[in-house]
């Protein structure tokens, strides 16, 4: 390999990353906005070949400047999430970005994954280094950010705690209302969170998946279009599910096809954070083959023409059996 080309971190890479973490640009929004980034943590375990950690890092250094890049992918799963970039792309340097990042698609193939996600603002530097490594924008979506208060005037009985037995009713309204394009790209949960759920009628009609941590609170809603008049109520209810809610800030994804959330997000005091893309690569390239499939011979002695093993009978109207040869063979030409 040439030492110009992309390739995993080693330990003795651990300084660059060190020095560029700090300036990283987040490309998956949840973990940096729950979490915050902790590149050098995670790019220290990859370095470790020792178990599959999940979090493989690389370097890019052309004697111009030096990169890095990350993504998170565990072992049998198709999807695989970029986590960030680091330092954070400028303009002018795409084409760099975009070697790396083909590089990165790579390696994320080679483990099992099926597509690679990540996160970014179209108004980024890092959007035409995505586009020109082959990434395509799969959604449009908006972070709406709470500011820490008390949380006031909330019905905790809209709400009750997600089970195991929501599972199946989870996925049909997941399957029944996000777009199916989007559906690959996302799953409905992810590890680490939990959720709420809000009936009518007998009938599940919203899921909130919440995924907290140190840093904050993010909230992924899915709900049935006719519970619009609900939504404030319903978000209302899940922030009393929340302590976390009056200490630290709350964010709300809201993407293209859910444009209509964010006048009922606005009266719960939800306000516009940041306008991203979902953009998204596939690893794999589904082909069609025809095959050529061999048949075992038939064996002519088998072929036989459907014969008569005995005399008709036939019946004339007066309901006597008529029994001459004529009406026989007659009967045996046509």
């Amino acid at each position: 390999m040439n030492r110009a080309d992309p390739r995993l971190v080693t330990p003795l890479d651990l300084p660059l990353v060190r020095r560029a973490v700090s300036q990283s640009l987040p490309l998956d929004m949840c973990a940096a906005l729950t979490r915050g980034i902790h590149g050098l943590e995670d790019a220290l375990l990859a370095a470790v070949p020792l178990a599959d950690l999940g979090a493989p890092t690389m370097v890019f250094r052309n004697g111009e400047g030096d990169f890095v890049g990350q993504f998170r992918h565990r072992m049998g799963d198709t999807v695989a999430q970029f986590v960030f970039l680091a330092p954070e792309p400028q303009e002018g340097n795409a084409r760099d970005w975009a070697r790396l990042l083909e590089a990165l698609t790579f390696e994320a193939g080679k483990r099992g994954a099926h597509l690679l996600t990540a996160e970014v603002a179209e108004d980024h530097p890092a959007f035409l280094a995505f586009r020109l490594a082959g990434f395509a924008v799969y959604s449009r979506q908006m972070i709406l950010r709470r500011e820490p208060g008390p949380v006031t005037g909330g019905d905790p009985a809209l709400l009750r705690r997600e089970v195991d037995q929501d599972s199946f009713a989870i996925n049909t309204l997941y399957t029944n209302t996000v777009p199916r394009l989007l559906q690959q790209a996302e799953p409905v949960s992810s590890p680490g969170c939990y959720g709420l759920v809000y009936e009518r009628e007998g009938q599940m009609a919203g899921y909130l998946m919440i995924l907290e941590g140190k840093s904050g609170v993010v909230i992924k809603p899915y709900f049935h279009p006719e519970v619009y008049e609900q939504t404030s109520a319903i978000i209302l209810s899940a922030l009393t599910y929340i302590p976390r809610a009056e200490r630290m800030p709350v964010y709300l994804y809201a993407r293209a096809y859910q444009d209509w959330l964010r006048g009922a997000l606005e009266q719960v005091e939800f306000e516009p954070c940041t306008h991203q893309a979902l953009m998204v690569k596939y690893t794999i390239v589904r082909t069609e083959r025809s095959e050529v499939v061999s048949l075992p011979g038939l064996e002519p002695h088998r072929l036989r023409p459907p014969v008569v093993d005995g005399p008709i009978h036939f019946h004339d109207s007066t309901g006597q059996e008529d029994r001459s040869p004529r009406r026989v063979r007659r009967q045996k030409i046509e």
